[in-house]
């Protein structure tokens, strides 16, 4: 197996977004690119990525390849990258996955590849009541505002406005944005729904994010928030379970 990336920017940006919340999980390699399934110790968030066989420079693999990785390892050595060196993944034989960063420079790293003897994991199926698509900064904001006072917070959205709130003996926040917004992109709306979820989970979950992100939102009341977003020309999605309210 011999992977090449063009340049280190989408790998480094993806690697900090899922290293927020998995430590050791199986990269699969086959012919259609590189992609990761994974769920938090806590089990309250699944990750689910893809970075495209078109993404890559050259792409050499025989059937399908399961990397067992420490994702922070990984991450460290990809931050050691300048952003325009190529980065090149190979397999040996020695049970290692070999990292070379080549630009002025070239700069090898080996890690040892690791057994995880992982079940298949399904995403959840559920019947949405509510998609949007919005600027990052609309549920980012949010986020940011609700942790000032509470380490969760309430995500509704009716025929009207995404709103978020939260409440506790520091204070209290409510904030909402009108889905004629324009920073409301595309919608469908089929009832409202309404979940509490948290701050510091959802936090991990915009990591990958920037301000010109698109977030693809669904929500159902009391069932896992499902967000998705584009890393450059890989994909994101996560599963993030409620807290549901006795």
């Amino acid at each position: 197996m011999k992977l090449i990336l063009p340049d280190s920017k989408v790998l480094k940006q993806s690697l900090d977004a899922i290293a927020e919340l998995i430590t050791d999980a199986e990269f699969v390699v086959n012919e259609y690119g590189l992609s990761l399934k994974a769920i938090d110790p806590s089990q309250i968030a699944l990750v689910v990525y893809n970075l495209p066989r078109d993404s890559f420079e050259d792409f050499k693999v025989t059937g399908q390849k399961k990397l067992g990785l420490n994702i922070p390892s990984l991450q460290q050595i990809i931050k050691r990258a300048k952003p325009e060196d190529k980065v090149i993944l190979e397999v040996g034989t020695n049970k290692r996955l070999n990292v070379t960063l080549q630009g002025t420079t070239k700069r090898s790293f080996s890690i040892n590849l690791l057994d995880l003897s992982n079940s298949e994991l399904p995403n959840p199926s559920i019947n949405y009541d509510v998609f949007i698509k919005v600027r990052a900064p609309v549920l980012a904001d949010g986020v940011k505002d609700a942790a000032l006072f509470a380490s969760y917070l309430t995500l509704k959205v009716d025929s009207e406005n995404i709103v978020i709130s939260t409440t506790s003996t520091k204070g209290e926040l409510n904030s909402e944005t009108s889905l004629t917004s324009a920073d409301v992109l595309d919608k469908d709306i089929k009832g409202e729904a309404r979940s509490i979820y948290s701050i510091d989970f959802l936090e991990s979950l915009l990591k990958g994010a920037t301000n010109e992100t698109e977030l693809e939102i669904s929500l159902k009341t009391d069932a896992p928030l499902k967000l998705k977003y584009k890393i450059q020309e890989s994909t994101i999605q996560y599963f993030l379970a409620p807290r549901i309210e006795e």
